[in-house]
């Protein structure tokens, strides 16, 4: 909230509510702002209240204690009025410019004031335009004016072409919003040009990229290819190698186990022979205790006339044959001496060789 600001312009005091300091209560709102025009000075305000805003009530410039964003504080009494007062307020709101040369500079749609003097510091209007919206807002001092009427001032050629400008207008906007456009495509343009030569600068790089890569391929690929074959070759040659041990391995082996095949083979040969010989001097010895062989000795062959000893011992070995030594013993026995007493019987017919 600010207290008596030092310039303001009229159009925002405009509709501002008013309220009592003391009181807090509403006593309308402001309608018009009445001035003094040939001394360039603001005097008050009229505020309206009630049904259609029929009561008036006038306050000097002074009793505005308060001016805040949402209203206006007033102290003191104020002074009521009625509308045919009121429309008699003077006003150059609305009044045309005219310059000294007799050509139409524009019209007049609000004015600064000092708040706390009244004074008016400047007149703002409009060179061209719908009141204020779409023309440019020029500042005109008060002491470029050179006379004022009831619809129209007058001011010299020189101010109406000097004008500070206060407020750009529609028509300016445009104009350097079409200047800022325009610099705008300029600089898009050229961002676009220097975004597509990098991209056929990226491009290019990429295909180059994208070549070399490919060739690192092709040549990593041949090299590992090469690398394959070799190993293959080396892998042949070894399982060939380790193939040609083995079958050489298994040959000396299959010898080495031939040999003692038969080595073993000849052992066993020998030892059946000779267990064959033993059992038979063994056999001999039962038969005919009187024969005595030479350990290790074959004995000698009998005389191939028949005899009842020879028939004696065939019919014994049948016997053995036929029975088990352990389970029959006894019988074994009597069968030699049977075969005994058969050879001393016969011993007067046949010699025992």
């Amino acid at each position: 909230m600010t207290t008596r600001p030092d310039a303001i312009r009229q159009s925002e005091l405009l509709n501002q509510l008013v309220l009592d300091r003391n009181s807090l209560e509403e006593l309308g709102r402001v309608e018009v702002l009445w001035i003094y025009p040939l001394k360039h000075q603001v005097l008050g305000f009229v505020c309206k209240s009630g049904f259609w805003g029929a009561k008036k009530a006038a306050f000097k410039l002074a009793q505005i204690s308060t001016l805040g964003a949402n209203g206006i504080l007033t102290q003191g009494q104020f002074e009521e009025t009625d509308a045919d007062k009121v429309r008699k307020l003077e006003s150059v709101i609305g009044h045309e410019i005219w310059s000294d040369a007799g050509n139409k500079v524009g019209k007049i749609t609000d004015y600064l004031f000092s708040l706390r003097s009244g004074s008016i510091t400047q007149y703002l209007f409009i060179s061209s335009g719908w009141g204020g919206i779409a023309g440019d807002v020029y500042q005109l001092p008060p002491t470029q004016v050179l006379s004022i009427g009831s619809k129209r001032v007058l001011v010299s050629e020189a101010a109406a072409h000097n004008g500070t400008l206060y407020r750009e207008g529609i028509k300016q906007k445009l104009t350097k919003a079409g200047d800022v456009l325009k610099e705008d495509y300029v600089q898009a343009t050229q961002e676009w040009r220097s975004l597509t030569q990098r991209a056929q600068s990226a491009t290019e790089d990429a295909k180059g990229r994208l070549q070399t890569l490919a060739e690192q391929a092709k040549e990593r690929a041949h090299l590992l290819s090469q690398q394959a074959k070799q190993k293959a070759q080396t892998l042949s040659e070894q399982i060939k190698t380790e193939s040609q041990t083995i079958a050489q391995q298994a040959k000396e082996r299959s010898q080495t186990l031939a040999d003692q095949v038969k080595e073993r083979t000849q052992t066993i040969g020998k030892q059946v022979e000779e267990g064959i010989q033993t059992l038979t001097v063994q056999a001999e010895e039962i038969f005919d205790p009187d024969v005595k062989h030479a350990p290790n000795s074959s004995p000698s062959a009998p005389d191939t006339t028949p005899s009842n000893s020879t028939t004696s011992f065939s019919e014994s070995e049948m016997a053995w044959d036929s029975d088990d030594w352990g389970d029959r013993p006894d019988e074994s026995a009597q069968s030699a001496e049977s075969a005994q007493s058969n050879q001393s019987g016969n011993d007067d017919d046949e010699p025992w060789l």
